[in-house]
Order: structure tokens, then sequence, then C-alpha cells
């Protein structure tokens, strides 16, 4: 028991018949600061920090309504614990003992009990009634006046218990109630043998959440009193400005229409009506009529004490008229002085003890009040407490359904909204709610699928797993992945995520799409093959490119070492065998090779990110013209014609001279390839505030525009003839645009076929800070720059 005991969120305490501590539960333990070793077997009195004493005989009297009360307890610390405990017997280890059940005095709850309590205290009929006319409830006075025990009133209707002119008085009330959804507050008169009386009746409605009538909530109140009052001080119905047709207009409106009869009746000069403001501390004036609405500086006298304001009486001007000469409070008399005020008269308003305002009547110079009337006058104060609470209770329970209706609301709002599929199923299967997500995923509409069954929309290959989940499932939680069939007859892979509600014989379902995840894993997958297969092809092409130069740098070399043994006349043949001719064939298609090694070399290093730029601060014309003029002559032995122009002679920016040497020897051996003889090829620069633009143009067979976009894709061949004069493997203006792009630049072509084409490069003109020594003048040998053209033009036949 005592491990149950330790897990329970009240606190709770065992005694034995002497009052010794038995047991603290280790959450009691916790918030005192004591262990049980400290507490055991000493007296419960120690630790109350009151003079509380408990009598076991009234224990035992009380054993089967349990005692309670509030209880103060001793911390370790020093600080105090404030309970609301309840007191029972009963066994533990065998043994009768006291048993402590508590809570946090701030938890305390209170229960419908509590508030029939309440209603059999106040001096008030009270009743509620269905919209069938049937007692729900009455509480103790009612019941007496009735003459018939609480228990058998309820279910039976006003007929049961009044005459017929009575019960068609009230039912007309009713149905008024009902279809205005207002209050109503009637007064009326009857004659029981001699005696006058006079009963005030005030109903209200009670709203369901659709803000429908559900209930009627009404009391009585005997005011004979105050109708014999108002007899003698000859006012003619001035109750029934509580009622009348203007109930059914707001508070404000009934306190101003009381405002002005009082100030009437009573012949006064000022009259107002201040209500409680908790929020503010203060009171807010909601009544001013006559002389009051004039009045200023009152301020000051609107502040109030919230600890006080319930505790009045020993204010000497409340509830009475006084002079300004008797008012002590000096903020008030300073108001009325300055206001010139007279007489006062304050009186509380209250309900059930507490004030909730204060009617205030003034009257200038000389002037008293026609009649001071304080009980009548209190009997008004009663009525407009009764009145303002009534409407503010009713306020609050439409608030509070108008809450409850919102919050439903924003709740459908978010399933809808929910990229999830959210359900609530039948045992069967049926389908109860569905949100809006439904329709989205699957393309039913709602109505259609709230027509289905589950087992509808599930694949056939799963319909067995799902059975065995509900009829025959251990746990009432989990998840499930399966196929729902959309409306288009295809299915979707969904992951469900149930909870079974045994008790009602549902569960509550929420379901992801899976299929746009699995087909994004698919994707995926097949993204990262394609990287990796391409990650072997790259390193493919690196190895074989290195194997492939080894022995192309020896057949070289050879051809070198064939042809200076040739020129030395080491080396003699025939004539007829032509073999100075075949050492050219072999060199020219060596050199081929290895600059298809290369290019294949730098795109590999450049799709890995190895190819680094060696950029410094150059003269930019200098390169262009200096790259151009060794390949003049080779180009006039085509029978070409070479134009270069430049708009400035000197410009220095930051670049890698041997990639820009790369991308013009490319640039130009392709105008070589597609130029005829007596052809132009135009390599110009211009340069303006931000970019150096360079263009190897040439006027030969030219481009079809079907073919612009895919000129600088990789392994892209424009020429696909047998016959021509020119080899290429696709890679070279690749290559070029990705070693401009390293600088930062780019490169496009325009090009019409027949007429020519134009290929520009653009370079940002930007600096090397760092690089202290500009280099204007590139120094590369003869050697070396016909080497590399002989390498770049290769492929070009005679």
């Amino acid at each position: 028991m005592e491990k149950i005991l330790d897990i329970i969120d009240d606190y709770i305490i065992i005694l034995n018949l002497d009052c010794n501590i038995q047991f603290c539960n280790k959450k009691l333990l916790s918030k005192l600061g004591y262990k049980i070793e400290e507490l055991k077997n000493i007296n419960i009195e120690k630790i109350f920090n009151d003079s509380v004493s408990l009598n076991i005989d009234l224990i035992k009297n009380n054993k089967d309504k349990n005692l309670k009360m509030d209880l103060e307890l001793g911390c370790k610390s020093g600080e105090k614990l404030l309970i609301y405990g309840e007191f029972l017997l009963d066994d533990f280890k065998g043994k009768e003992s006291i048993f402590i059940v508590g809570k946090d005095l701030c938890e305390k709850s209170y229960i419908r009990e509590d508030l029939e309590n309440i209603l059999d205290n106040i001096q008030l009929n009270c009743w509620l009634k269905n919209i069938d006319g049937e007692y729900v409830y009455v509480n103790e006075s009612y019941a007496k006046e009735l003459k018939d025990d609480r228990l058998n009133i309820l279910g039976k209707k006003t007929s049961d218990y009044w005459d017929e002119k009575m019960c068609n008085k009230f039912i007309e009330m009713d149905k008024e109630v009902i279809q205005s959804k207002k209050y109503q507050l009637t007064q009326s008169y009857s004659k029981q043998g001699d005696t006058d009386l006079w009963v005030e009746t005030y109903k209200s409605p009670i709203f369901n959440k659709d803000n429908e009538v559900e209930y009627i909530f009404g009391s009585t109140k005997d005011i004979t009193l105050q109708k014999k009052l108002e007899n003698k001080i000859n006012i003619n119905n001035i109750s029934n400005i509580l009622m009348k047709n203007n109930s059914k207009n707001g508070v404000r409106d009934l306190l101003n229409n009381l405002g002005e009869n009082i100030l009437n009746y009573f012949e006064c000069d000022g009259t107002s009506v201040m209500l409680v403001n908790k929020e503010k501390s203060c009171l807010d004036v909601v009544v001013n009529c006559g002389k009051s609405n004039t009045y200023k500086d009152g301020e000051e006298i609107l502040k109030i004490d919230l600890d006080k304001i319930n505790d009045l009486d020993d204010i000497p001007y409340l509830n009475n008229i006084n002079s300004v000469e008797e008012i002590e409070y000096e903020p008030l008399k300073k108001y009325m002085m300055i206001n010139q005020i007279r007489n006062i008269g304050i009186y509380n308003i209250t309900f059930n003890s507490e004030t909730i305002g204060f009617l205030v009547l003034t009257c200038f110079d000389e002037n008293t009040l026609r009649f001071n009337k304080f009980d009548y006058l209190k009997t008004i104060c009663d009525n407009i407490g009764v009145m303002i609470k009534s409407h503010t209770l009713s306020k609050e329970l439409q608030s509070e359904f108008e809450k409850r209706r919102k919050i439903e609301g924003e709740l459908e709002l978010f399933l809808d909204i929910s990229v999830d599929l959210i359900a609530r199923v039948g045992a069967k299967g049926d389908l109860k709610y569905i949100n809006g997500y439904w329709t989205k995923v699957l393309g039913w509409t709602k109505e259609e699928l709230l027509s289905m069954n589950i087992m509808d929309l599930i694949h056939d290959d799963y319909k067995e797993e799902y059975k065995i989940i509900i009829e025959e499932g251990k746990f009432d939680t989990g998840c499930i992945v399966n196929k729902l069939r959309c409306k288009d007859g295809s299915y979707k892979w969904i992951e469900i995520n149930y909870k079974i509600l045994r008790n009602e014989g549902t569960f509550v379902l929420t379901a992801k799409d899976l299929s746009e995840q699995r087909k994004q894993k698919k994707e995926r997958k097949a993204l990262e093959e394609a990287i990796q297969m391409e990650t072997l092809k790259n390193e493919f092409f690196a190895n074989i490119s290195h194997e492939f130069r080894t022995p192309l740098n020896i057949i070289l070399g050879t051809m070198q070492l064939m042809q200076r043994n040739i020129e030395r006349s080491k080396i003699t043949w025939d004539d007829s065998l032509n073999l100075e001719s075949h050492i050219n064939y072999i060199k020219q298609n060596s050199y081929r090779l290895l600059r298809l090694v290369n290019n294949l070399i730098d795109i590999t290093c450049i799709d890995s990110g190895y190819l680094k730029l060696q950029s410094g601060n150059y003269n930019i014309v200098d390169i262009i013209e200096s790259i151009t003029l060794s390949v003049a002559q080779y180009i006039k032995d085509q029978g070409i014609n070479l134009i270069f122009d430049t708009n400035c002679e000197e410009l220095v920016i930051a670049c890698d001279p041997d990639k820009i040497e790369r991308i013009m020897l490319n640039l130009l051996s392709n105008a070589i390839k597609y130029t005829d003889k007596e052809g132009f090829i135009y390599v110009d620069l211009y340069a303006d505030d931000e970019n150096v633009k360079v263009s190897v143009k040439d006027n030969g067979t030219g481009i079809s525009k079907d073919q612009l976009g895919i000129i600088f894709d990789r392994f892209k061949k424009i020429d696909n003839n047998l016959n021509r004069k020119c080899e290429g493997s696709g890679i070279g203006l690749s290559l070029v645009k990705s070693l401009v792009e390293l600088q930062d630049g780019r490169i496009y072509v325009n090009s019409e076929l027949g007429v020519g084409s134009e290929f520009t490069f653009e370079l940002p003109i930007t600096f090397i800070e760092e690089d202290s020594k500009m280099i204007s003048e590139r120094k590369v040998s003869e050697s070396s720059q016909i080497e590399k053209c002989n390498i770049e033009f290769s492929d070009i036949y005679s």
C-alpha cells in the first residue's frame, strides 16, 4: 500500500488513534523537507503551525461524512505549508488509523455540493428547468415553497404544482426567455386570505455550445415589504425600473433608467452608480444622472483598497445621508466642496455579502432627500446587485460557451490544415471524422470518404494485418505502413499511427503520405549511384590518361631523336620510302593523343576540385597579343588572314596566363578548323571600367541555332561528317568554359550558319593586392610556344 500512496499526487498522512505519525507519502515529505524517520511516531500537533487539536471522537462520529478543514503545517526550513485536508478512518497495516488526504489550499476545488449549499443558503427560491419545462434542480427554499421533497420534484413540471392561471403565466414567460434569449424580470400580485403577497420573478436563459437555450434558471423573491414601503412614500412602481420591457436592454440602460427615476422620486440633484473594477482597483462610474454629469475632480475618491472593500462596517457615512461637515474622509470632503455638494448619500450595492458597487445620491445647498428610507434604498441596491450579478453570470456563461466554440473551431481549422491525415474510425471500420487532407492525398471528396469503410481503402495485401490489430491487438497504440486506394485506382504508401479507444468502441489515427518520401528515397539512391559512377569514370579517365602519357612521351621523344638524326644525316633511307612524311604523321597524331590526355586530366581535376589557378597581376593585352602573334605564321600558311585589334595598349588584371593561353589556342584552333582559305580570323580585345572582353571571330562555316545550346557541353561535336579536315573529342570548348569560369569570367558565342562564329570571353578587372610584384612581361621560350601550338593544333589536317 505504501508504494501506491507514494505515487498519489495528493498529500497523504496516516496517524494512529493517538495522533502519532505512522506514514507520510513522498510528495508531502519532499514539501516539508523531512525524512520519514524524523517524523515517524511523533505527534501530528508538533508540526502544526496553528493550535489545531484533532478530536478523535469527532472524526469517528463523521465516519460516513468525512471531516474537512484547512491545515497549516511547519516545514523543516521554517516555511509554512497550507493544505486543505479531508479526514477519514480506515485500516493501515491491520490497525484502525486516521488518514489525512490533502491538497494545496490554492488547489481546493468546489464541487456541485458546494454550489448547492450556496443556493440553499440564499434568501431566494431558485430552480433550473429544461426547455421542456421539467425541473432539473430546485434549492431547499423552493422545495419548501412547493411543499414537496426535492428529489420528487425533479422531472415534474409547473402544472404539477400551480393552478392553471399561474401555470400559463409561467409558461408564457419561459417561452419569452427562450425566444428572446434574454433574461426576464417580472412582479406578480396575489392575495392569500387578507394578506397581500408580492413576488418578484427572475428568469435567465442558459445556452449550449450552439448558442441555443438549453436551460432556464429562475428565482423568486418576496417583495411585499418593499411594495408596502412604496405605498407609504407614494412612489408608484419604482421597482418596475428593474423590470418591464427595459429588462430586454443592456444593464447600462437599466441602470441609467433607474438613476433617472431615483433622481425624480427622491428629488435629489444627482445620482450615480459606481461599480467595482477589480482589475484596476478602482470604481467605474457607469451612470451619472442630473448634476452628476457636471462634477469634476473625482479621480481620488474612485480609488479603492480591494482588501477592505467588503469590510465597510466602520465607515460612519455609509448607507446614510450626510452633510459635508459630517464627512471625515478628506478626499470625499474636498470633492463635495469643489462641486458645491451639501448632502450626500452613499449606499453599497452587494450580492451575497460581496460589495460590487455603490449608489450615490447628492444634493445642493440645503436640499435634502424628499424621502430617506434606508430599508427601501437598500432593497433597491440589493435588486441592482442581483441584476448585475445575474447579467454577469449569464455573460460569463455565454463567454465560456463562446470560448469553447472558438477553441473547437480553431481545433477543426488546425486539423484541416494539418499535413497529416487525421481520422476517427468506428470499431467496424466506418469513417466517422476525417480532416481535409484526406481529400487532397486520396482524391475522394469528404462525403465519399465518410460513406466508406476504412477496409474499402486498404490494399488487399494489408487487410488481414489491419483486422488482427483491431480485433486481437495486444497494444492500444502502434504504427503500421500500408497502401491506401486513391480515387483514380492507384495506391499510395501511408504510415498510420493509431490509438484504440476500446471503451468508446472507436480508434483515432494520424497518417502520413510516404509516396513522395519513397520517391525521393528512390531518386536519392539513383543520384548516389550516378555520383558513384561519375566518380569511377573520373578516376578511370585520370588513370588511363596518366597511363597514355608515359608511352606518348616515349614515342614523341623517339620521333624527335629520329628527326634530329635525319637532320644530321645520321640516318639515311631510300627516298621512295617517304620516311620523313611518316615520321611527321606519327608526331602529329602523338600530339593529338597528348592533347586529348591533357584535356582529360584537366577536366578530371576541375570536376574533382583539384585544379588550382596560378594567378598573378599580368598585362592581359600583352598575353593575348603574344599568343595571337605566335600562331600568325601557322594561320598564314593555312591561307587565312589574321587580324588583331585592341582599344588599350596595357591593362593589368589578376589572371592565370597559362590558362589564358589554353583558352586562346583552343578558340584559335576551332576558328582555323572551320575557316576556308582566303578567310579571316579577327582577335579583338576591348576593356571597359569593369571587364575585359576578348573575342575570336571567323567568317567560316558557322553553327546552326539549334546547336548553339550544346556547344559548350562535354563530348558534344558539331561536325559529324566522316570526311572532315579536322578531328576532335568534343571536350575542348567544355574545358575552355571551365577555365574561364575558374577565373570568375564567362564565355558565350554568336554564330550564324554560312556566315561565321564569334566566341567571346569576359574577365573581371581585378587586382591581387598581396602580389606586390606586377609582371608586365611574360617570357616564354619560342620552342615551348611552338610545342604548345603543335599540341593544340594537332587535330587540324592540311
